[in-house]
């Protein structure tokens, strides 16, 4: 559901680009865009909301109005109820997230709660791969194709209704909701944030920019562009799909350098890739080292959150992830001010993963040595 939000539209955007000519530039690339600054502004809203009304009810409504809204734009020929289309769909993505991740942290604890954020994550991804491939076969007939993919948030209606469960309120979770506030680690908290918001801005370099730096070597149809973008969401869920092993053996702060060091070397190659074979390949490494942060991050944040507080935390958490997405368009932008191609942005990007990869191993060894066993 949430990768989904906008990345299935992005080998469609030349044909949406076409239907709608007399609209301004801006409105075209805010209808990728716009779902993530909804789920920015409305995460820690629905965060509260599952906190105060519960779980379940909550989740079911947003997968209902997701399902509806997104698949509005196969019929939608005005711009700016299309614009409003994907502002409603966001809110739901907003929910869905929140709520889920909240939900890993209700049922599971431990050793199981790691894998199965780990699984979580690779599920994500791997619905990318699969609904970006549709996406692009589809936007081959038509740039609305993609836009019915959306009704599966509908479809797993029945499902949802069937399997999950209402986490059930104790005497001790009634007697802890009178008690005084909770004091929540801000600083560790806030890195964790803003950590998920970078790697979500340099995954989003490839389903925004990709399709552009492929289209400048000739490289047109929506399939192949489809096909080159999964790759980073193929190899995020399998290195997602694979967490738990290499949780077992690393701590949260290793995790986060060698998915910096990994993510900048997919972006050196992106960056210097001559062909479609080459930026498939810079796409894929990425996708290994960006495909460790969503669990790593989710995993450090069960560990740091009290409880009480979770599901606000986590919409704090999918705010600042899914903000990534919106600013990606942005700071490639500004950045592209002072570089003279998308190839060169790319290795910018390189180069400042790197020196992500040893702010935080410095961090690891100093201010956050206890996170280090972690």
């Amino acid at each position: 559901m949430t990768v989904m939000s906008g990345a299935i539209i992005s080998p469609a955007l030349p044909g949406i680009g076409r239907f709608y000519a007399d609209a301004p530039q801006v409105l075209i690339q805010l209808i990728l865009t716009l779902p993530a600054l909804m789920i920015t502004l409305f995460s820690p809203l629905m965060g509260y909301l599952a906190d105060r009304f519960g779980r379940k009810p909550l989740l079911i409504l947003m997968l209902s109005i997701y399902g509806l809204a997104g698949a509005s734009g196969f019929l939608i020929d005005n711009v700016n109820l299309l614009l409003a289309s994907r502002a409603l769909m966001g809110v739901a993505v907003a929910g869905i997230l929140s709520i889920s991740t909240t939900l890993v942290g209700d049922y599971f604890s431990g050793p199981e709660r790691v894998r199965f954020l780990g699984l979580q994550s690779s599920a994500m991804a791997l619905g990318g791969v699969i609904f970006i491939n549709l996406g692009g076969l589809l936007s081959d007939w038509s740039w609305r194709g993609p836009f019915l993919l959306y009704l599966t948030g509908v479809l797993l209606l029945p499902y949802a209704l069937m399997v999950l469960r209402e986490p059930q309120r104790t005497a001790s979770d009634s007697a802890a909701s009178q008690a005084p506030a909770v004091r929540l680690d801000l600083w560790r908290t806030g890195l964790a944030y803003l950590i998920g918001m970078i790697s979500m801005m340099m995954f989003y370099l490839f389903p925004a920019q990709l399709p552009f730096l492929l289209a400048s070597q000739g490289i047109e149809s929506g399939l192949a562009i489809g096909v080159a973008l999964s790759m980073a969401a193929l190899t995020a869920s399998l290195m997602s799909f694979c967490y738990a092993r290499v949780k077992a053996r690393c701590s949260v702060m290793t995790i986060y350098v060698l998915g910096f060091l990994i993510a900048a070397l997919g972006l050196f190659i992106t960056g210097a890739a001559r062909g479609y074979a080459m930026a498939m390949v810079g796409a894929a490494v990425a996708g290994l080292g960006l495909g460790l942060f969503m669990p790593n991050t989710t995993t450090w944040l069960m560990r740091i959150a009290p409880e009480r507080v979770r599901a606000r935390v986590f919409g704090g958490f999918t705010a600042t992830f899914f903000f990534g997405q919106f600013i990606s368009p942005v700071v490639v932008s500004g950045v592209s001010t002072w570089l003279d191609s998308l190839r060169e942005v790319y290795l910018a990007m390189g180069l400042l993963c790197l020196s992500l990869a040893l702010v935080v191993a410095v961090l690891g060894k100093t201010l956050l040595k206890a996170d280090a066993s972690l």
